[in-house]
């Protein structure tokens, strides 16, 4: 239960706080006076939500393939989690679907998953030097 609470659980919590958001007819958004603060906004959470998918995959033994190919699984996952949510935005009032903040949670996803695997290899390489 430990390890759940601990890899698999943030990823989940995140995943209902975006449906939930989503799920907000015309929320209101902080502006920060730049273009594509949008999109900022959905390639950052998309980012972090690619590195707890990722962790969750990872650092789990009940599924050997998903934490050898962790970094494909968390991939997909996520970018059709994000690709769901614009689904689902587009059947909310006063929400759109948009396939630029698609494009912005798969970049999201990608950088998040490559930014994990950066940490989980350097710690593998640092463990081994010790």
């Amino acid at each position: 239960m430990k390890q759940f609470l601990l890899y698999q659980f943030p990823a989940i919590a995140l995943a209902t706080l975006i449906f939930i958001l989503s799920s907000i007819p015309d929320i209101p958004m902080p502006r920060l006076e730049f273009k594509l603060q949008d999109k900022v906004i959905h390639f950052m959470v998309y980012a972090v939500l690619g590195v707890l998918v990722g962790r969750a995959f990872y650092f789990q033994e009940k599924f050997p393939q998903l934490k050898i190919k962790y970094v494909l699984y968390a991939m997909i996952a996520s970018v059709l989690y994000g690709l769901s949510d614009e689904v689902h935005q587009y059947f909310v009032p006063g929400r759109t679907a948009d396939v630029f903040d698609f494009l912005a949670d798969a970049l999201g996803v990608v950088f998040g998953v490559i930014l994990l695997r950066y940490w989980i290899v350097s710690q593998r390489v640092s463990s081994t030097v010790r």
